[in-house]
């Protein structure tokens, strides 16, 4: 019999360790154990099959449909986990409750002398964790919190201050999604809330009782809802204004969003026609305009002048330190000296 083991007791062991998903790529896909690797006892189409069979009762049929299914890919399987047990001591596997999928493939591993466990409640007991320690999480960082109008360079400067080693929290980044309209252009598909939640909870791991620096969101990132008590963090953190003239952010926004533009003009037209329900007719074909001659310097003004500027509310608190952004490089590294205090 398999030895179980609970995902915070994995916390408390100091080897080199690797988790590994046994469900499904989609489920993987959709929200996992950050850093955890992929190997699914079932494909999609596979887990469909067995899912039917066992909704319609015939367990037995799903059973042999489901070893089939795996049983083509065994070889690839044990090959791929000897590999890896050579460069971790610990392998933890886990499906969505700690049942079949998992069970099975640590069976079969132990039958051939690898040694692993599996993750108790699998997935699920794993969110549980999340759910219990991120407020407590989030109420024991210290936030100095970035605000400013759309393409000031706020984000810039973030990956400045992180590549300098200082502590960053960047919730867009969890959300794969820039927060603003035009947020996912440039982008895979925007990450899930679990997958959000869960990169916020590792991030905030390492930053307790301690400074981060973040950017000053609204409630929601795309489709992602930040919890209440963060949001309520980022409103009462120390804030910094940045601001920037026009032809910086123009450039800014192109760099940041116009990545691959060529590629991605038919998602840009269409993103920009959802503007229809905030600005007129008359200047949405004025922005159609702009993207049939390539024209986005007057596209991305008019969006900060007409749209961004007027809906974008900067907080009414008193802001401890302004920036006018020119080079995010040097005001990265003027923050440092300026809060140099606050990392003592």
């Amino acid at each position: 019999m398999f030895e179980t083991i609970h995902y915070e007791d994995t916390l408390n062991i100091n080897k080199t360790k690797l988790y590994i998903d046994c469900r499904s790529p989609s489920e993987f896909n959709h929200s996992s154990i950050p850093n955890a690797i992929n190997i699914p006892v079932l494909l999609d189409d596979e887990r469909e099959i067995v899912g039917t069979l066992y909704k319609n009762g015939e367990l037995e049929q799903a059973k042999i449909v489901g070893v089939t299914a795996i049983s083509k890919r065994l070889p690839d399987i044990f090959t791929q986990i000897i590999e890896l047990k050579t460069n971790y001591d610990e392998l933890y596997f886990f499906c969505s409750r700690g049942g079949y999928r998992s069970s099975a493939l640590v069976n079969m591993l132990l039958g051939i002398g690898v040694k692993c466990h599996k993750i108790s409640g699998g997935y699920k007991s794993y969110r549980k964790y999340v759910n219990e320690h991120l407020e407590n999480l989030i109420s024991n960082v210290k936030l100095i919190t970035l605000y400013g109008y759309t393409g000031t360079g706020k984000t810039s400067i973030l990956n400045e201050l992180q590549n300098m080693g200082y502590n960053v929290l960047n919730l867009e980044k969890y959300a794969n999604h820039r927060g603003s309209l035009l947020g996912s252009i440039g982008k895979s598909e925007p990450f899930s809330q679990k997958k959000f939640e869960s990169l916020l909870f590792e991030d905030l791991k390492k930053f307790e009782n301690s400074y981060a620096f973040a950017e000053g969101e609204s409630k929601r990132i795309g489709n992602i809802i930040l919890p209440a008590s963060l949001y309520t963090k980022l409103r009462a953190s120390t804030k910094i204004l940045i601001n920037s003239d026009m032809d910086f952010r123009i450039n800014e926004i192109k760099t940041q969003y116009l990545v691959d533009f060529e590629n991605d003009k038919e998602l840009i037209e269409k993103t920009v026609k959802k503007l229809g329900k905030y600005i007129s007719e008359s200047r949405i074909n004025m922005y159609m305009d702009f993207l049939k001659n390539n024209n986005f310097n007057d596209l991305i003004q008019d969006l900060c002048e007409n749209y961004y500027d007027r809906n974008y509310k900067l907080p009414k608190e008193n802001f401890k330190k302004t920036y006018n952004n020119n080079n995010s490089i040097e005001i990265a590294n003027q923050i440092v000296k300026d809060f140099e205090e606050y990392f003592v």
